[in-house]
This record gives C-alpha cells, sequence and structure tokens, in this order.
C-alpha cells in the first residue's frame, strides 16, 4: 500500500485576542467548556486535536476547547483550515457523536469490569441505560452520566438488592408497560420502599384491584402522591409517604 505524507502545520500560542469567535456558530456551553478543562487536565491531547481556523483567525471547530484553554492559562494549538463559516453547520451536522451504547459497548470490549456488570444488568432487565446508572450507582445527576462516557462509571450499590429492586418494579409491568420503566416511577419507589410501614406485596395487591389509578404522573412527587393514594385505599391505617 503507498502511504503520502501530508504536512499539517499546527501552532501554539497564548495570544488569546488574536482569535474571534463565529456568531453564527453554536452557542457555548458552560457546563460543556468545564467538561473539557476537566479532561485536558486528566489528559491534554489538545496537540492533536488543534482548534480549526480560518486565516482571519476565526473560530471554524474548537471553540469550546479554546475557552478551555482561556480559563486554564494554557498556549491554545490551532491550525488553517479551508473550512468556512458557511461550512460549520453542514460540517457539525455530518458528525455522529457517541451513543450511550456506543460507551457500554466500547468499555466493555475493553473489559472494564463495571461496565460489563452493566452490560449484564441491561440483558436481564430492559430499562433504560441512563436508568440503570442511576441504581448502581445511588448518584442521579448529570455528573454521574458525564463519568460513565469517560470510563469512571463504577458500581456503587450491593448487586443483589438492585436486582430485587428491578424484579419487584418488573411486577407493574402487567398494569403500565410504561411507568414500569419510567425513571421519575423508579427513583420515587426507591424512595418508597425505605418507608417502615410500607410493603410492596401489600401496594402490588392494591394495583390489582384499583388499577384505573396507576397511571403516569408528570414528576417523582406526584408519582409520591400516586402510590399513596392507592397504598390507602381501604386501609385503615394509612400511610404519609410525603
Amino acid at each position: 500500500m503507498n502511504k503520502q505524507k501530508v504536512n499539517m502545520t499546527i501552532y501554539k500560542t497564548k495570544n488569546y485576542d488574536m482569535f474571534k469567535l463565529v456568531s453564527s456558530n453554536r452557542p457555548v456551553t458552560e457546563s460543556h467548556v468545564k467538561e473539557i478543562m476537566s479532561e485536558i487536565q486528566a489528559n491534554n491531547f489538545l496537540a492533536e486535536n488543534p482548534v480549526k481556523v480560518n486565516r482571519g483567525h476565526e473560530i471554524i471547530e474548537g471553540q469550546h476547547t479554546f475557552q478551555a484553554c482561556v480559563r486554564l492559562e494554557i498556549p491554545v494549538y490551532y491550525m488553517y483550515t479551508k473550512m468556512t463559516k458557511n461550512h460549520i453547520g453542514r460540517f457539525n451536522s455530518s458528525r455522529k457523536t457517541w451513543s450511550m451504547e456506543d460507551v457500554l459497548h466500547h468499555y466493555c470490549v475493553e473489559g472494564v469490569h463495571d461496565y460489563k456488570i452493566l452490560a449484564g444488568f441491561r440483558r436481564r432487565h430492559p430499562y433504560p441505560l441512563s436508568t440503570l446508572i442511576i441504581l448502581l450507582t445511588g448518584e442521579n445527576s448529570k455528573k454521574v452520566l458525564s463519568e460513565y462516557r469517560k470510563g469512571e462509571f463504577n458500581v456503587a450499590q450491593s448487586l443483589d438488592t438492585v436486582e430485587k429492586l428491578l424484579d419487584n418494579i418488573k411486577e407493574f409491568k402487567e398494569f403500565s408497560d410504561k411507568i414500569y420503566r419510567n425513571r421519575a416511577f423508579i427513583t420515587a419507589y426507591i424512595d418508597v420502599l425505605t418507608h417502615p410501614d410500607f410493603k410492596h406485596d401489600v401496594f402490588v395487591h392494591k394495583v390489582g384491584l384499583i388499577p384505573a389509578r396507576f397511571v403516569k404522573q408528570e414528576n417523582k412527587r406526584d408519582y409520591f402522591r400516586m402510590v399513596e393514594d392507592i397504598y390507602n385505599y381501604k386501609n385503615t391505617n394509612p400511610i404519609r409517604l410525603f
């Protein structure tokens, strides 16, 4: 196979004032800038991923990376591109970001143990990956999903406990295929199970008696109200969940 060497000169500078942002580019997102800053501090590959600019030093690609460099007060690595401002939308819309599934596949193939555990749960329980990540880490936040994408996902909960919880929740499938997979319902039900007077089997029985009340809600608090209402049906000693 014949190879051809392509010379692509990469420059670096701390003269931030020479660069210009393109107003028609997507808005700079604060959370994405901070994410890149964190990644640079952990693994600095800026020289291999330079910002792309035109001859007027307008940033065609890499505005978030540029902002991260400014914040960290480190040199900006950049290269000149033939792309113009007219190519920004078309170029970025054609790029496919990794899905949650792509991330899981990657780290499983790489043999990362906690991701293989997650994959096992996914095969046994048809829940969204984001829901399983929350259950296995015990944390419901954007941070834990960001860590998952970076390969930093760690199982922090008892596997037997999570397995039993998912088996319990699966019992609601016959009443509503949507609710038993709903993240707000699942996170609400986890809290409900910690109530000293709440019994899962009793609640399932009550749902069977009045299934019309077991309906999709807007948020976690509304699910608390729904569960309380159903559980207290013909209950001489009603419980309070919130």
